[in-house]
């Protein structure tokens, strides 16, 4: 279980670079943001659940 909450990590930084990158072609872009900020949440509650199974 582990491993797949570490791949499932990588795989939400991941996208919210890409994100945060293509932001930078479009700043104005409000519906990326919103997206990033609930990415934001579920890699929190992913570091949580990470820290309990720890």
């Amino acid at each position: 279980m582990e491993e797949n909450i570490t791949q499932l990590l990588q795989e939400y930084k991941s996208t919210k670079e890409c994100l945060e990158c293509g932001l930078k072609w479009l700043p104005h872009n409000d519906y990326a943001k919103s997206k990033i900020e609930v990415i934001d949440m579920v890699i929190h509650d992913l570091e949580q659940l990470q820290s309990k199974v720890n």
